[in-house]
């Protein structure tokens, strides 16, 4: 069995790709997508800045909610603020907000369009057992199918590369009361908790007076491990304890890991690495949905015209390239927070209280420009930073000159 393109993982940006590659401007490509999991179900709930520099996505219009205010807390100390103001843009304006989308919606709108596809293949319940780069890249299942590609793009996600690597741990329940209690107008981005372990924090999505979905968040060693259960019921019950004395109900459930330190393995020729593997996922806040979607355009919009082995073996993959500057201030930062768990909560507060809105969001979006960048630096404590950013910057340089730090 041989394809020009093969798609290893059919999550996030597997199905971002394929979906892509399923316009009839690809019908000159042959392409598979192979994914273990059986079924699509909800499994995820991806959140994002929506801002008037945001590039539109053909997800859009799935949406489930969007909040144009936000607040961060630590006890009883709240700030809360807009997400930013109306933007003009032409003779149109940009009403910024923060975006949620459910998983099973994104899943089923990707699949829609690959089945519409006669180029696009979808493989379920088929887990890869290994990959075999070099002129003949070779793709060996489980099942015991062996599928050749020109080129085999790799989405399956980077794991954590020892006990102390820094992951984000994140459980969440979507839960339903019998009173009103929520306010929809306003997202609870970060209820931090004290902690020596890691830095902690509730997350909380309204979606209706009665419903919303509630998260316990983990930005921690990897070696530990949440009791993500009790975490969620005794915050619930603490935060509907005002409002209402009945019983909420659970709607949904969702867990996962995001790997902050892993370093992807190196990939064998024409193998490429697809999603978190390629740099999409920002370890310092864990946004990657619109990254890894502008990452599959890109990929598609190189791919136009090509076909044939030959001319697809002289192609060269776009890469997904973070700026450097934000790539050093997210390993600044996360090493001075992984000093002294304790004090990350503060640090949190004073930058969200310290910067304006519009220059946080640009900020935790991607889209800074150099100035703003430097705002949301002055923000922060500046000895321990300071010194935390000397020693990453003279450690990175020694990692360049081939000196062992």
């Amino acid at each position: 069995m041989c394809f020009d393109i093969v798609i290893v993982g059919g999550g996030l940006s597997g199905l971002a790709l394929a979906s892509e590659l399923a316009h009839p401007d690809f019908s000159h490509l042959k392409v598979l997508v192979l994914e273990q999991r059986s079924r699509y179900v909800r499994d995820r709930t991806w959140s994002y800045w929506k801002t008037a520099t945001s590039l539109p996505h053909a997800f859009s219009h799935l949406e489930r909610q969007a909040w144009r205010r936000w607040q961060v807390g630590v006890g009883d100390r709240i700030f809360q603020r807009p997400v930013t103001a109306d933007i003009g843009k032409g003779n149109t304006t940009t009403r910024s907000s923060y975006c949620t989308l459910d998983g099973d919606a994104f899943y089923g709108a990707a699949l829609n369009t690959i089945a519409q596809s006669s180029h696009v293949e979808l493989r379920l319940g088929t887990p890869v057992q290994r990959i075999c780069g070099g002129d003949g890249p070779i793709v060996e299942t489980m099942n015991g199918d062996v599928v050749r590609g020109t080129w085999v793009f790799d989405a399956r996600p980077p794991t954590h590369s020892h006990k102390d690597g820094l992951v984000q741990q994140f459980a969440g329940y979507e839960i339903r009361t019998e009173n009103d209690v929520f306010d929809t107008t306003t997202v609870e981005l970060m209820h931090f908790q004290p902690s020596n372990e890691g830095l902690h924090f509730f997350y909380v999505l309204p979606y209706t007076p009665r419903t919303a979905l509630i998260e316990t968040t983990w930005i921690c060693p990897a070696s530990h491990q949440p009791d993500f259960e009790s975490e969620l019921r005794n915050y619930i019950s603490a935060l509907l304890r005002a409002a209402t004395s009945k019983p909420f109900e659970i709607l949904y459930v969702e867990k996962g890991v995001l790997s902050l330190s892993g370093i992807a393995p190196k990939r064998a020729k024409y193998v490429v690495p697809l999603g978190r593997a390629a740099g999409t996922l920002r370890a310092s806040t864990g946004y990657a949905f619109l990254e890894t979607l502008v990452h599959a355009r890109q990929v598609a919009v190189s791919l136009k015209g090509l076909s044939g082995a030959g001319n697809l073996r002289h192609w060269t993959p776009p890469t997904f390239n973070r700026p450097a500057l934000d790539l050093w201030m997210d390993e600044v930062f996360l090493s001075v927070l992984s000093r002294d768990w304790a004090k990350g909560p503060e640090y949190f507060m004073q930058m969200f209280e310290r910067v304006e809105a519009d220059t946080l969001v640009a900020f935790l979006s991607g889209q800074a420009n150099l100035k703003e960048r430097l705002l949301v630096a002055a923000a922060l404590p500046a000895r321990p930073f300071a010194k935390q950013a000397l020693s990453t910057l003279l450690r990175q340089k020694q990692i360049s000159a081939g000196t062992p730090p």
